[in-house]
């Protein structure tokens, strides 16, 4: 229970600061007339209540169908990546260390790239690909229709090289500790060391560490919606920025995120702090 109303105070802490950061435009419009705004800027804080009416006025169906979309690319992007990045890097243990460094070498140098590069490249690639082959493959939303793999793809490129990154250090850590040098000695096979040892240990690290990942995309999930021209709420929120359809679109995709972060977090703690295995 203790545990539970620590998590309810962060999530509404967080709740509190964004709702104080959503209503800073209509400070710094006061601040450009030579005006202090403070009464506007309270009037907005309270936008709020009635809940029923702030929803009424703000929430319609169709930015239910902008968010939905929007947390639907972002979550199958991040999985796509996890997964990529978890298979690439044990793959990669599977190699001895001069082919691991070349392998390595590949992946960072794709983490310097550009993101805008990344997805250019990408729809240039279509194109190509559509001119000598006819196979077609829409690289741009028309008419509010709503497109996946192109965007997922993009979007995953990035964050999968970074979790790589991320999952080859770790992995690399636990390799060069004790209890793997003694299930050396006793004969196990290299393929279950990594899978059954390291793995299971390694996973929680990483798991700590894509909570910036996650961030990241979505800084990119905003380009990835200009240039694919998608029907989503942060291309939605560039043609109509307002305070109150800040507060929607930030707790939209803060809510879901820190639910199950909080989730995994709570497994993975609770797992640990009994022995047991993680997976």
């Amino acid at each position: 229970m203790k545990r539970f109303m620590q998590w309810v105070l962060r999530l509404v802490v967080a709740f509190i600061g964004i709702l104080l950061i959503s209503g800073l435009p209509i400070l710094i419009n006061g601040f450009q007339k030579g005006e202090f705004w403070w009464r506007e800027y309270g009037e907005h804080l309270l936008v709020l209540f009635p809940l029923k009416h702030f929803l009424d006025t703000y929430y319609s169906s169709y930015i239910g169908e902008y968010i939905f979309y929007s947390l639907e690319v972002l979550f199958l992007a991040l999985f796509v990546a996890v997964v990529f990045a978890l298979s690439f890097t044990v793959i990669t243990m599977l190699f001895k260390e001069r082919a691991r460094q070349r392998i390595k070498t590949i992946f960072f140098f794709l983490e310097s790239l550009p993101d805008i590069l990344v997805i250019l490249l990408i729809q240039l690639l279509v194109i190509i690909v559509h001119r000598h082959t006819g196979v077609f493959m829409r690289i741009a939303s028309t008419g509010g229709e709503k497109i996946y793999l192109l965007p997922v793809f993009c979007l995953m490129i990035l964050p999968m090289v970074q979790l790589y990154r991320l999952s080859m250090l770790t992995f690399e850590a636990e390799e060069r500790k004790l209890y793997v040098e003694l299930a050396r000695s006793l004969g196990f096979n290299k393929v279950i060391i990594l899978f059954i040892h390291i793995f299971r240990n390694a996973i929680i690290s990483i798991f700590f560490q894509s909570k910036k990942t996650m961030w990241f995309m979505l800084s990119n999930l905003f380009i990835l919606e200009r240039m694919f021209n998608m029907p989503g709420i942060m291309f939605h929120l560039s043609e109509h920025l307002s305070g109150e359809l800040f507060l929607i679109t930030v707790c939209s995709f803060f809510i879901p995120v820190f639910i199950v972060y909080s989730f995994f977090e709570w497994y993975f703690l609770r797992r640990t702090s009994r022995g047991g295995a993680i997976l």
